[in-house]
């Protein structure tokens, strides 16, 4: 959210750009010889009209706002100098006010409080309201989007108060509503317009046709009733008194055409128009000037506008897909032939019911098409809902703004379907502030509708919307996109269809594997039956195979019995005819086998008796290897402890030469101190002559 208040947003001069903007668009083409001042004002009333019966709605009973708006019809402005239509009116809609203050209590104040986003505007309105004049500055600047010089002449105040209310209502502001997550797209600016806005009105200004019914047109069409009016025409019934009894739509133009270059491009345009042959395309029967103003001869149709449809209820999207491809045909057929319609909108769309179609059919056809109506006159008539964003673009001088082609019409188109099937979605212009609503359409494209059972059209409407032209379909290619409308009641009827032929062929296909089921069934018994029978058979067949197996096998054994006993007698023969050998041999060989025993023996001895010895040296070596290895160890301890004793020593011996290094030096410094005074004693002495001594004698002995 952006703080502080843009004072800038309010002090620039292009604050009116859309109307200033439609109106310069509009003077090549309407009338070329009037300024910009005396367009506005002449259109002034129409452009700022719904945000005027606001500021009335809140301040005067319902009885009252009627009528101050009536008097505000009747206002003769004062052209061409300042200060502006919108502050004239502005400031005779308060003085019809009397001084009267905002009612806060009105239920309109209480439509947004079903969100936190609500009630922080309801606040914010109720905090502002004690400062009279941040109140109304307020109100006046945001929501009916006057400029800082026309704030000061509608509320006789000086620049610096206007300024001072600025900040007070910044301030007030960023303390209430802060950072709300609600609603964190919206800027403060836009905060404050929501705070002011009420719920808009369908009504419009109650505008006067220009003809008396029962005035002849071009001396053929009587006219028999009035249709209505728009901002820029009046549609009449009429009788063509060249053919009786045939009834048709007159529309005739309030403004004059001046000049022969005006009435050129008109005709010009209805001729192309014209051209166009489509049953969804209003056809023109006739046309020319009546008092210098341009009219054109139309079908009547009977029936209703969609708007009216809508009133009713939403379209279901059968519904909407009967309305729709027709249109979206009838745009692609005027784009062929270079004519953008400029005007789409449910007002736009009239729902015929032609005698030849009967029941409940309708035939869509496309109103106020081309010579009819205008872009700029959408903006100066205070409704441009459905204008395209590179439209608004344009009026809301935005840079650089996309060109304006034919996509703008597929985009109008698109937006009136979304209303018309989520009619909740539509976006009001808030407090009448059209200059805001182009601005934010400039910049944002309107949101694929959010109902459930109409999602899955988010990515076509997310593709018709798109704030990009180059981005957007053709109207022809639309027109087979809009299928998708009844994608899923297609499904549903294929497959209702489908069971409608299925269910009768599924009965058959029921009946005949039934059929086959009890066949199958009974050659199942019979197969298990025949099963039965085999396997009893081979049961049979097996034990006759076993007893013949076991009658083999008994004679086999028989005959190996046989083969046994002659083995045995033949061994027997065998064994009779060894024991023949004689007793002598039989001792001889007995006698052989012992000596050669007793040699075996005794080697045996002997190799144990060497085995015996050497490991009885082996013992030997190894328990002296045990007392060389003990005696060793002594050894080395006993070496150890010697070495111990004389790192002692060495120890000891060290300290004392340090401890006698140390006696040494200090009797070294004492014998220096001794010397070093006794030279300052003898530098202390005074000179004497030296007298003559005595011989020197030897010393005598002291005693100790």
């Amino acid at each position: 959210m952006k703080s502080p208040v843009s004072l800038a947003l309010l002090r620039r001069s292009d604050t009116q750009g859309s109307v200033a903007f439609a109106a310069l668009s509009l003077a090549a083409d309407e009338a070329p010889q009037s300024t910009i001042e005396t367009i506005v004002a002449d259109r002034a009333l129409t452009h700022y009209w719904e945000g005027l019966r606001q500021f009335l709605t809140i301040r005067l009973s319902e009885g009252a706002v009627p009528l101050a708006l009536e008097r505000l019809e009747s206002l003769e402005f004062q052209r061409g100098t300042e200060p502006s239509a919108r502050a004239q009116l502005y400031r005779e809609a308060r003085a019809a006010c009397a001084g009267r203050r905002p009612n806060l209590d009105r239920e309109w104040w209480s439509r947004s409080l079903a969100t936190r986003h609500g009630e922080r505007l309801e606040k914010l309105r109720a905090e502002l309201w004690p400062d009279e004049v941040a109140f109304d500055v307020a109100e006046l600047a945001f929501a009916r989007q006057l400029e800082s010089a026309e704030l000061r002449h509608v509320l006789d105040l000086s620049e610096e108060e206007v300024e001072a209310a600025f900040e007070r209502i910044g301030a007030c502001a960023r303390e209430v509503l802060g950072a709300d997550p609600d609603s964190r797209d919206r800027t403060l600016e836009g905060a404050l317009l929501e705070a002011f806005a009420l719920a808009p009105s369908r009504r419009r200004p109650r505008t006067e046709p220009l003809f008396a019914i029962g005035t002849v047109v071009a001396g053929r069409y009587r006219l028999v009733a009035h249709l209505g009016s728009g901002a820029f025409a009046d549609v009449y019934q009429a009788t063509d008194d060249d053919v009786p009894g045939h009834e048709v739509a007159l529309k005739i133009f309030r403004a004059r055409a001046d000049d022969d270059a005006t009435r050129d491009a008109a005709l010009r345009e209805l001729r192309l128009i014209a051209s166009v042959t489509h049953p969804s395309v209003v056809q023109f029967k006739d046309h020319g000037w009546h008092t210098g103003r341009f009219y054109f001869v139309m079908p009547l149709y009977r029936g209703e506008t969609l708007r009216e449809r809508l009133a009713r209820g939403p379209l279901d999207r059968v519904e909407a897909r009967r309305i729709f491809e027709p249109l979206a045909r009838a745009l692609a057929a005027l784009h062929r032939a270079g004519i953008r319609h400029q005007d789409v909108k449910p007002e736009n769309v009239f729902l015929a019911r032609p005698d030849e179609l009967g029941g409940d059919e309708v035939l869509p056809v496309l109103l106020d098409l081309g010579v009819a109506a205008k872009d700029a006159e959408n903006v100066l008539a205070g409704t441009p809902s459905y204008l395209a964003p590179e439209v608004a673009a344009r009026f809301a001088r935005e840079p650089d703004p996309p060109g304006i082609t034919p996509k703008a019409d597929v985009f109008a188109l698109a937006l009136t379907l979304r209303n018309a099937l989520a009619p909740e979605e539509e976006e009001p212009v808030l407090a009448g502030a059209v200059d805001a609503f182009v601005h934010h359409r400039a910049r944002r494209a309107p949101r694929a509708p959010r109902r459930r059972d109409l999602r899955y059209l988010k990515p076509y409407f997310e593709r018709w919307l798109h704030l990009a032209p180059d981005e957007r379909p053709s109207a022809e290619a639309m027109v087979s996109q809009l299928k998708a409308l009844t994608r899923p009641e297609e499904r549903r009827a294929r497959r209702v269809s489908v069971l409608r032929w299925v269910l009768p062929l599924a009965a058959i296909f029921a009946a005949a594997v039934f059929v086959l089921h009890r066949e199958t069934e009974l050659q199942r018994l019979e197969a298990t039956k025949a099963r039965e029978l085999a396997s009893i058979e081979r049961l049979r067949a097996a034990e006759a195979s076993e007893r013949a197996a076991q009658v083999r096998e008994d004679l086999a054994a028989s005959l190996e019995r046989r083969r046994a006993l002659e083995a045995d007698v033949a061994r027997l023969e065998e064994e009779y005819g060894a024991s023949r050998l004689t007793r002598q041999e039989l001792a001889s060989k007995l006698a052989h086998a012992e000596s050669q025993l007793a040699v075996v023996v005794a080697d045996a001895e002997r190799r144990a008796a060497e085995v015996d010895v050497e490991l009885r040296r082996a013992h030997a070596e190894r328990d002296q290897a045990r007392v060389a290895l003990g005696e060793q160890s002594q050894l080395a301890q006993q070496e150890r402890t010697r070495a111990d004793g004389l790192r002692a020593e060495v120890d000891a011996l060290t300290a004392e030469i340090e401890e006698a290094s140390a006696s040494t030096a200090d009797a070294r410094a004492r014998v220096d101190a001794l010397e070093h005074a006794i030279a300052a004693l003898r530098l202390s002495l005074p000179d004497v002559d030296p007298e003559p001594s005595a011989p020197e004698s030897e010393p005598e002995p002291s005693t100790p």
